[in-house]
């Protein structure tokens, strides 16, 4: 490639990689036009429009690529990865096959393939692959944290909570485990202290809060340092709730543990209550592991969560109008953030359809960029918009507790409302959280929640005609 060309592609990539996907494109089309002959700039071109969820544009550039040099590592599994977002899981195994064919050690391709046996379903292929691909790279921590996922698919608990420590050496997991902390791992807790701290998605953290009572009732003084929009959820918890842990540093709890661990009250915002020394640290996503946590035996029961007493007139005015209705409240997408929001969401147009059933009325609860999609639908008053008035999970829960029903895919409002022991019908794709294993419509973590399960990568059509006849059946049946 000539220079020209190959400053263009430079000159794309940090546009690209400072969020400038305006200028990336002008830089990757300049780089084409330049060196037509090239894949590099029909790859690139390829990444930014399927990172941009435009996949019928992203294939098309892939193709293009392909057509020039159907032999290269990096244009086969880039071909690999666009056709599996278009949930064409056979022909992306035998393209990202094929590219670590190309290239045995190119770690990043090989990582590629692996989530393509996860995406396809094919989770004893996933978890050997993981194996033989340690054995290759065994200090590569993200396959590690792979192989965890594999083994919770596979039900292989005691295995899978010893390989979820290993998410301490993950890089966007920042800070390894201090060395001189004592790290909580099932000792006797009677009159000890110790310090948990909160981690990852806020479902997360709802669900791991019922071990916080465990603690507790053996004898523990329990301080959580959690986010601020947790803290008033968790407010009626047997520990001190403190910190102002940043809403962009879930994933840092292994260094905040480190500062907190022989804290004075001076670092945390003054509080006399807490503890200037803790005897153990642990982290929210390991209570379950050292509480042997499993799909065949029951949890313990969510503790209760706080919601508020009073609604604004924006929340409580149109739950009131709704009367009689079958109120049913809406989330279709995730926090945008999350890696595989795309394939968990579902299109907001099969909950509109929701709407045709006589006797419901629909209420988003959605969050995010994803709520900007009720502008667009045909009938504008099919859906009662609340997210916007919504200002914390306090007011969240006080709106559900309000609902009949909450029907959605799998988010945080889905653990708060199954902490609120609310009816709620989960909708999973085929990669579902751990807890909810591969296969029935209920979870022992949940009693109030249905589960409803695509059968086939991407294909949410199937879902939405149970979920509606069940729905009909349910305002039927209300309707007296």
């Amino acid at each position: 490639m000539q220079q020209p060309a190959q400053r263009s592609i430079k000159l794309g990539i940090q546009a690209f990689l400072n969020g400038d996907n305006q200028q990336a494109y002008e830089q990757f089309r300049q780089a084409i036009e330049l060196a037509p002959e090239h894949p590099d700039g029909w790859i690139n071109m390829a990444i930014l429009h399927r990172r941009a969820g435009q996949l019928g544009e992203a294939h098309a550039f892939i193709n293009k690529a392909y057509e020039l040099r159907p032999d290269s590592a990096a244009v086969l599994s880039n071909m690999g990865s666009v056709l599996g977002d278009m949930y064409r899981h056979d022909e992306a195994l035998e393209f990202h096959k094929r590219a670590v064919t190309a290239s045995p050690d190119n770690q990043g391709m090989g990582r590629n393939h692996l989530q393509a046996l996860r995406e396809a379903g094919q989770f004893e292929g996933f978890l050997a692959g993981c194996e033989a691909y340690l054995k290759r790279h065994p200090d590569d921590t993200s396959v590690r944290w792979f192989k965890a996922q594999a083994l919770f698919y596979l039900q292989r608990f005691p295995e899978a909570w010893r390989a979820i420590e290993e998410r301490w050496q993950i890089a966007n997991i920042r800070g390894a485990l201090p060395t001189d902390i004592s790290w909580w791992q099932g000792e006797p807790l009677d009159g000890r202290s110790i310090l948990v701290v909160d981690e990852q998605g806020f479902g997360d953290s709802i669900l791991c809060s019922r071990y916080i009572p465990l603690l507790a009732e053996q004898g523990a003084n329990v301080t959580l340092l959690c986010r601020p929009a947790l803290h008033d959820l968790f407010k009626d918890l047997p520990a001190n709730i403190v910190g102002e842990l940043a809403e962009n540093q879930p994933f840092e709890c292994a260094a905040i543990i480190h500062r907190f661990f022989k804290s004075s009250p001076d670092d945390v915002g003054g509080d006399p209550t807490v503890s200037q020394s803790f005897d153990y640290a642990t982290a929210m996503m390991s209570l379950p592991g050292w509480f042997k946590a499993n799909l065949t035996e029951a949890p313990p029961a969510s503790p209760p969560v706080h919601k508020d007493e009073l609604l604004p007139p924006s929340l409580q005015k149109p739950l009131d109008e709704a009367g009689e209705a079958l109120k049913v409240g809406i989330v279709w997408a995730g926090n945008p953030e999350f890696k595989r929001n795309a394939q968990r969401s579902a299109p907001l147009s099969h909950f509109a359809d929701l709407a045709t059933v006589p006797g419901v009325q629909l209420f988003s609860l959605q969050k995010g960029p994803a709520e900007a999609g009720l502008e667009s639908l045909d009938d504008p008053g099919a859906v009662t918009p609340l997210g916007l008035h919504l200002g914390n999970f306090t007011q969240t829960a006080a709106v559900i507790e309000q609902l009949d029903l909450i029907i959605m895919t799998d988010t945080s409002v889905a653990h708060l409302a199954g902490a609120l022991n609310k009816p709620v019908w989960n909708l999973l794709d085929t990669c579902p959280y751990w807890i909810y294993g591969l296969t029935g419509e209920a979870t022992g973590w949940y009693p109030s929640m249905r589960l409803f399960r695509q059968t086939q990568p991407g294909d949410w059509a199937p879902v939405f005609a149970s979920v509606k006849s069940a729905l009909t059946a349910l305002a039927e049946e209300k309707s007296g």
